[in-house]
């Protein structure tokens, strides 16, 4: 079974899951760099709006039929029997269906227990219904769509993962289908080896049970989506210790595959973005010290492996910064989605630049009229959930702050400075998320403080000198008495 902490973090899991795409950029202020996305819609299955059903009554298996998988489908399925090739028109069909779930109606039909004695007697009474499913990979296979059917169904292929599913008094081994898995595991040179026992969960749409072994029966789910919660580093899947600690509150870490760096924010990021944001909000403040002695400032400028140079080898790396924060914004999220799902509905975006000790330079190739240059500073940008006493929303500002963030990506976003002379021009900085930020005070140079204080001692000395000689020139001469 698993333990209490990993069943809080997938239960809390439960609802983020199930953003199965992207549909909008961040909220924010940017001058339309990360403004909404137009939201998406069921209106290529909703009937005339007199006649509109209402799908808040509705179950899932009714809203399946709604949209053409119905019991002309779910009759090719045949309980207690292997995965059959007449099957396949029937898996194909629940896979395309499922694109059309959106999450709110996803969530309001998941279920977080699944009656595993209930499907094994009597399939067909639950065929459709929804369960939150968690356990771990045993094997992977890709499945081949016939050619003839390709262009009419808009899929190629679709996946086949074996899993050992966690039940309330032992494990389950079920088969899920999924159009689509984790992008690390589809390049890994050794997918079996890297990938058994991966932890996933994913809301498991029930099919049917398969062949019966003794008195052990295995199922079959469709799934939109698997999410992955490694549980240890792995080198040939990319997988790091800071990225172990985010799946541990729940954090898919497929979802770090959308991220593009050096691009403004695509609708893809908008997920990474948030779940990231809720798991280092969530995590222990004693889990998230930073993992590099090296500070952003001091990663900046390396010319062969900086932060500026190979981001992707950064990737949700906790890292340590301080500098001089010039700007904070308030940056409200007005979708439902996320504040229902994540708790978020606001955070702030905190411009800090830090010191770098050589110059960063910014042009476009062989026009010189375009050089850009940081000299002694560099903008970083913080994303927090929360502002500490004595930090408020402003420009000009001028507050020295310390942060421990994870890298999230390098964002390109105008400014008044890269931007003023040509609209195209982004700015590209380090973007960091991070439980909380503090104010800090620079801590001082020792050798500074000696010069200083041998400085002080000098003056100290020679005041004293320049007093004592002016007291002793300065005596006006006494008569002398005959």
């Amino acid at each position: 079974m698993i333990s209490q902490l990993r069943k809080c973090c997938l239960l809390s899991l439960a609802l983020v899951l199930l953003q199965l795409v992207g549909v909008s950029t961040l909220d924010a202020q940017d001058m339309g760099d990360r403004s909404p996305m137009p939201p998406a819609t069921e209106s290529d299955d909703r009937p005339d709006e007199s006649n509109a059903p209402d799908f808040d009554k509705m179950s899932a298996r009714e809203f399946f039929e709604l949209i053409d998988f119905g019991d002309s489908y779910l009759q090719m399925f045949l309980d207690g029997q292997p995965l059959e090739e007449g099957e396949q028109e029937a898996i194909i069909r629940a896979l395309t269906r499922t694109r059309r779930l959106q999450p709110h109606r996803l969530s309001r039909w998941l279920k977080l227990d699944t009656p595993w004695k209930a499907l094994a007697e009597n399939p067909a009474e639950h065929r459709l219904e929804i369960y939150l499913l968690t356990g771990k990979v045993e094997a992977v296979r890709e499945v081949t769509v016939p050619r003839e059917a390709v262009d009419s169904v808009g899929l190629a292929s679709y996946y086949e993962v074996d899993v050992t599913l966690d039940t309330s008094d032992g494990t389950a081994q079920a088969t899920l289908v999924v159009e689509d898995i984790p992008h690390p595991w589809k390049v890994t040179l050794n997918p079996e080896k890297n990938i058994v026992g991966a932890p996933i969960s994913c809301p498991g749409i029930f099919l049917k049970s398969l062949e019966i072994d003794g008195d052990q029966r295995d199922f079959l789910f469709a799934t939109p989506k698997i999410s992955w919660h490694p549980n240890q580093p792995n080198r040939d899947l990319g997988v790091t210790v800071d990225q172990v600690r985010l799946a541990e509150q729940g954090m898919d870490i497929g979802e770090l595959s959308h991220i593009k760096d050096r691009a403004k924010f695509e609708g893809l990021e908008r997920e990474p973005f948030y779940q990231m944001m809720a798991a280092v909000r969530n995590m222990p403040r004693d889990r998230q010290p930073a993992t590099t002695d090296q500070t952003v400032s001091q990663v900046l400028t390396d010319p062969k492996q900086g932060l500026m140079v190979v981001p992707q080898t950064y990737r949700a790396q906790f890292m340590r910064l301080t500098g001089l924060c010039r700007r904070i914004t308030k940056i409200e999220v007005d979708d439902e989605d996320i504040q229902q799902r994540l708790g978020i509905d606001h955070y702030y975006e905190l411009s800090v630049f830090v010191p770098i000790a050589n110059p960063i330079v910014s042009q476009r190739a062989g026009d010189e009229a375009t050089r850009k240059q940081f000299t002694n500073d560099y903008p970083v940008l913080v994303c927090v959930a929360e502002l500490p006493p004595g930090l408020t929303v402003g420009d000009n500002l001028h507050q020295s702050v310390a942060v421990t963030g994870a890298f999230f990506k390098l964002w390109a976003y105008r400014t008044p400075f890269m931007s003023q002379e040509d609209f195209t021009r982004r700015q590209i900085s380090p973007l960091f998320i991070a439980a909380s930020v503090e104010k800090y005070a620079a801590p001082s140079n020792p050798e500074t403080n000696q010069f200083v204080l041998a400085m002080l001692v000098i003056l100290g000395v020679v005041v004293g000198l320049g007093i004592a000689f002016g007291v002793v020139f300065s005596r006006k001469p006494t008569s002398r008495r005959r």
